[in-house]
């Protein structure tokens, strides 16, 4: 029902917006933009062709756009500014929050870097400057996801001087108005407040009387998923970004770490199924060479592995020798072993690799972890064995197969809780994202632990009858 009613409001204003093309007066556009908020508008638009998505955004003014803009993927947006001429994609570039903005041209390199490039000369020098000062840090830092759109005064000034002054910058109507951050004679961070404060205090105070000491902050480089721990740890609508010299160069705001989360939980999901880009416009809509090639490694892998795999197979089935147990039988129960290993041996990673990135788990800890996840696969590994001795006895297999399965399923649960949990931390210690230990990798290596271990206890009890 809540599917229909949205399809039905989306329905609406897509046929709002054709109307508004055909004869819409400024005081309606108005009216439009006051009663939808721009989400609804950017989703409603993917209803309409290019052509018309074009002439909708000639017809409203750079503000509405803007807005609308901001909230489109990254597909979308490169198709209109593919039709953008130069100096109106620069319009909309100037009218955009700066994170925004720099993400989008980010993305318009990747598509057309000379379009791109055109675009960022006909900005406006200080607009140009500081989304190329964004443009300059690295992927996934703290730099690379602030804004430059923050209010910023003087800690020498009255109270009633920096309201003025907060006029006179004219910030945002956003998160990102709410702090005021406070800066010594040098530009350094020495404090914040707040704009009710300001309002609530009397005129006549120094600013550096009300202000808060030692505010929470990050540097430009500190990882992305670290700065999302601090707003969550510290509950806050935004944190500001200092350099080396602790002067304040961007604030990181709330909307923008929620996008963070989703996105490193993206990127962790992916990784763990062992696609290799994570991107998901271009898994989902981009060319088809996309999806192939960041499929393709961990396939391959596979491949190999379950090579490997076959030749052990044909190994054991030369040196097996028995009269009371058939070959067929040995090899029958190969699947079950594989499968509950390769289940339990995923279950540890993706619970060490969520806690690494949570920062609940730290390397520090990393014994105990460890520890803790082979009592788990142990007990779990004796549980299943013991239950799993009674039903083969009760279909009639012999004492013999039943605990021959049943200590290969100990031992190969116990390893597999081994390795599903050392290879995230090991690859966390030398720098490796732990996500890499995916359910392929650590698939295609239980496949081959489980049959060396199987192979090499069925081997050893066949001996031990024989003798």
């Amino acid at each position: 029902m809540v599917n229909t009613d949205k399809n039905q409001s989306l329905h609406h204003i897509s046929r709002l917006i054709l109307a508004l093309l055909d004869n819409g007066s400024d005081k309606q556009i108005y009216l439009f933009f006051h009663r939808y908020h721009e989400a609804d508008i950017a989703e409603a638009l993917k209803a309409l062709s290019l052509d018309q998505k074009i002439s909708f955004f000639k017809k409203i003014n750079i503000e509405y756009a803007a807005d609308v803009i901001e909230v489109l993927n990254f597909e979308d947006q490169q198709e209109l500014f593919q039709q953008f001429k130069t100096e109106q994609a620069a319009k909309y570039i100037e009218e955009m929050d700066k994170d925004d903005a720099a993400d989008l041209l980010e993305s318009l390199y990747e598509a057309d870097e000379i379009h791109a490039s055109d675009i960022i000369r006909a900005l406006k020098p200080d607009d140009a400057q500081d989304l190329q000062t964004l443009l300059s840090y690295s992927e996934s830092t703290a730099g690379a996801i602030m804004t430059s759109d923050f209010v910023q005064i003087p800690e020498n000034l009255t109270v009633a001087e920096a309201l003025e002054e907060f006029r006179r910058q004219n910030p945002p109507q956003d998160e990102s108005s709410f702090y005021i951050y406070i800066t010594s004679y040098n530009q350094k961070l020495v404090g914040y407040t707040s704009i009710r404060d300001l309002l609530m205090a009397d005129g006549t105070l120094k600013v550096h009387d009300i202000r808060y000491e030692n505010p929470v902050s990050v540097t430009v480089d500190m990882d992305q998923e670290d700065v999302a721990r601090i707003i969550q740890k510290y509950n806050l609508s935004a944190v500001p970004v200092v350099n080396t010299y602790t002067s304040i160069v961007g604030i990181i705001t709330v909307d923008d770490i929620v996008d963070v989360v989703i996105e490193e939980a993206t990127e962790d999901i992916y990784k763990l199924s062992g696609t290799g880009d994570i991107r998901e416009d271009r898994l989902l809509y981009g060319k088809l060479s996309f999806p192939v090639i960041s499929r393709l490694p961990w396939l391959c892998l596979t491949i190999f592995a379950g090579t490997i795999a076959s030749y052990i197979i044909t190994i054991f089935s030369n040196v097996f020798s028995s009269t009371t147990i058939t070959l067929a039988l040995v090899l029958s129960f190969v699947p079950l072993l594989m499968g509950l290993a390769g289940n339990i041996g995923n279950q540890s990673s993706t619970i060490i690799v969520r806690g690494l990135s949570t920062g609940v788990i730290s390397l520090s800890q990393a014994f105990k972890i460890v520890f803790r996840e082979l009592l788990v696969g142990l007990t779990i590994g004796s549980i299943l064995a013991g239950s799993f001795y009674f039903v083969l006895i009760f279909l009639n297999y012999t004492h013999v197969i039943a605990l021959l399965i049943a200590l290969s399923m100990v031992v190969t649960m116990f390893l597999a809780t081994f390795i599903g949990s050392v290879l995230p931390l090991t690859f966390k210690r030398f720098g490796i994202d732990p996500a890499v230990a995916s359910a392929p990798f650590i698939s295609s290596t239980l496949d081959i632990v489980v049959q060396l271990v199987y192979f090499a206890i069925t081997l050893q009890i066949v001996s031990r009858i024989v003798l």
